[in-house]
């Protein structure tokens, strides 16, 4: 074995090669890309690839899954105000407005703020016309072992219409003394004017991969920047300065910062989180149990004389097939709304639409697509990325095939039918095996057509 080949800082970095199911430590593409390289062979091997035909891969094995297992139930708030005629409803203000996916958390952690005599640092991009949601590094440091890097930062955006934002950001960044402790990265935007009618930018920022140094020593690098509107199609650019805070003397304080508890944002992606499908649409109902005089309470007042009065009412055998009797009746008079919904336009149309004036409240049942961070975890998208990788390097490979090497061999090929069989099974795995053992995939249901 060519243990001499080994790198001594990747084995002694543990963050990198202890990993289980649930304490998954790939994180990025480029930790992927790093085991697909690995599995075939690199760097005993040479691969003829480039690094993004892997990245390629590993994005297809990630689109793949989202569409039949990558995904979480959510429960959306439904608010016919944002609902509009002929168009429909976007199902990203269900998301915005959802409790569940924007609640937050107090996380209180204890910091030790080091002396420092650091000066004004001054940093500047131009960005293009067609950079709408993309996001700009401008800053990046590590951190160290329980050290805090408390800043003050600047950003000032200038369109080339003259239109222009300044907003600042406190950033405190605290990295863990352990391989299983994770960094963390606190960020309070304040201060924002512009002239534009909405922000022209958020200032945000990237935890990077942590490493290990000597001596037990972990850091993580960190990026701050801006992340572009999404309405944004103006060139410009953009300033910052970055002022470091000083004190007399090292303290020890406490840092209160609000942590989102689910989260309908992808940070990766830097979108809100895409709905895959809507099974569900319940609106919000005067014709109760609870209400007097309606159909509801008067059959739920038999079924309950039924057990409380002996012979006198129907039981709960009755009581479902009037419910079923009822339902036909709000379909059968167009009293219950019927709902489509546009995975691509990520629009929600009822049938019948809601009327000027009429505003009611109801709930939304989907199945929204997990952050790419959660996918890139899954052992089937490592699987199939793999496959994918052994085709296009077999490819590769097929057009010197007939090349004689040194010592008259030829290069192996055989890797482009490994690769298309291991594909093949695992297609087959995904849309016909789906079972609650696998991945996130439900079993499927039956119906009647």
């Amino acid at each position: 074995m060519a243990t001499d080949t080994w790198s001594d800082s990747y084995l002694s970095a543990g963050g990198l090669v202890y990993s289980t199911y649930l304490a998954n430590q790939v994180s990025t593409y480029q930790r992927l890309a790093d085991r697909i390289s690995y599995a075939l062979g690199w760097p005993i091997v040479n691969l003829e690839l480039h690094g993004n035909q892997v990245y390629t891969n590993i994005a297809q094995s990630v689109e793949f899954f989202s569409k039949y297992a990558g995904y979480t139930e959510e429960h959306l708030v439904f608010d016919s105000d944002k609902y509009t005629r002929g168009k429909g409803l976007d199902i990203a203000e269900l998301l915005t407005i959802t409790p569940e996916l924007t609640a937050t958390y107090e996380s209180t952690i204890e910091v030790t703020t080091k002396t420092t005599t650091e000066v004004a640092t001054t940093t500047g991009k131009d960005f293009n016309a067609d950079s709408e949601g993309t996001f700009i590094s401008l800053f990046e440091f590590n951190v160290g072992d329980a050290a805090v890097d408390p800043s003050e930062y600047t950003f000032t955006v200038t369109l080339e219409d003259s239109n222009a934002q300044v907003s600042k950001a406190l950033v405190i960044a605290v990295s863990g003394d352990t391989a299983s402790e994770s960094a963390d990265v606190s960020l309070t935007q304040y201060g924002d004017v512009f002239t534009t009618s909405t922000e022209i930018f958020e200032v945000s920022s990237v935890p990077g991969i942590k490493t290990e140094q000597v001596g037990g020593s972990y850091t993580n690098s960190v990026s701050v920047g801006i992340v572009l509107g999404s309405e944004m199609t103006k060139a410009g650019a953009v300033n910052a300065n970055r002022n470091a805070v000083s004190t007399d003397a090292t303290t020890t304080q406490q840092l209160t910062s609000q942590k989102p508890i689910i989260g309908n944002f992808d940070d990766l992606t830097r979108q809100k989180r895409k709905v895959i499908d809507v099974y569900s649409h319940e609106e919000a109902s005067s014709n109760s149990l609870n209400t007097l005089f309606t159909i509801e309470q008067t059959l739920a007042q038999q079924t309950y004389f039924s057990y409380a009065m002996g012979n006198y009412g129907f039981d709960l055998v009755s009581w479902y097939i009037l419910k079923q009797w009822l339902e036909t009746r709000e379909k059968m008079l167009s009293t219950k709304r019927y709902f489509k919904f546009d995975e691509r336009t990520q629009h929600l149309v009822l049938l019948p639409e809601p009327r000027a004036g009429e505003r009611f409240y109801g709930c939304v049942s989907c199945y929204v697509e997990k952050p790419i961070r959660d996918i890139i975890k899954e052992p089937w998208v490592f699987q199939y990325a793999l496959a994918l990788t052994k085709i296009t390097l077999g490819r590769v490979r097929g057009k010197f095939g007939n090349a004689q090497l040194f010592g008259g061999t030829n290069l192996d090929t055989s890797i482009l039918q490994e690769g298309l069989q291991e594909k093949k099974e695992l297609e087959e795995m995904m849309t016909t095996g789906g079972s609650t053992g696998f991945g996130d995939g439900a079993p499927p249901m039956f119906f009647v057509g």
